[in-house]
């Protein structure tokens, strides 16, 4: 993109920062996430993904749709935003340690185990690095690192029931599990057709 263009989106950028820390501190949130979204749209195709500016637009869309729970499209922003960050920190950065914390309980939260449990994995490797065993942080992702182990594993053998289970969890409901059907019921229960 050329010069102009490039000055063009950064004064958008930094006029829409300036609107959304106002919208911030008021409370409309449906008007953060609006500018992020525009102001993403305009930076894709002219700013690198690696631009602070970008970075922090991914950083505060992922922000906002995760408390607005709308936690799919916040995974995808924190998923950019954490391919960002490891083009431009070291491996064993504690800002990536901590990004790489919030994207990978925005995927669990969105219900992409696998990816959330991998990042989590990923962020306690660098903040045991970074911060030590014994500190708070450090323990906390331990413990999330040991829950997403648990709700991958179940994810493994058994798809439906774990989705069934996260539903039931979200929605602070008892879960039921039918028994599974045996002898002449199950002949009952599936007929070929002749």
């Amino acid at each position: 993109p050329s010069d102009e263009t490039v000055k063009e989106v950064i004064g958008f950028s930094k006029m829409a920062l300036e609107k959304i820390d106002k919208d911030r501190s008021e409370g409309l949130w449906s008007n953060v996430t609006k500018l992020c979204r525009e102001c993403l749209k305009k930076q894709e195709p002219v700013l690198a993904d690696t631009n602070l500016y970008q970075l922090k637009f991914l950083s505060l869309a992922s922000e906002v749709l995760s408390y607005l729970q709308q936690f799919e499209e916040a995974a995808g922003y924190a998923r950019k935003m954490v391919e960002g960050y490891q083009k431009l920190y070291h491996h064993n950065n504690a800002q990536l340690g901590m990004a790489l914390m919030r994207a990978g309980v925005t995927h669990w939260h969105a219900g992409l185990i696998e990816p959330g449990h991998a990042m989590i994995c990923q962020a306690n490797g660098i903040l045991l690095v970074t911060h030590g065993p014994t500190h708070p942080i450090t323990k906390d992702i331990e413990a999330m690192r040991c829950q997403t182990e648990m709700e991958l594993r179940m994810f493994k053998e058994n798809e439906f029931l774990y989705y069934q289970m996260r539903e039931a969890a979200l929605k602070n409901q008892k879960m039921h599990v039918m028994a599974e059907p045996t002898g002449e019921y199950i002949k009952e229960l599936f007929h070929r057709k002749k």
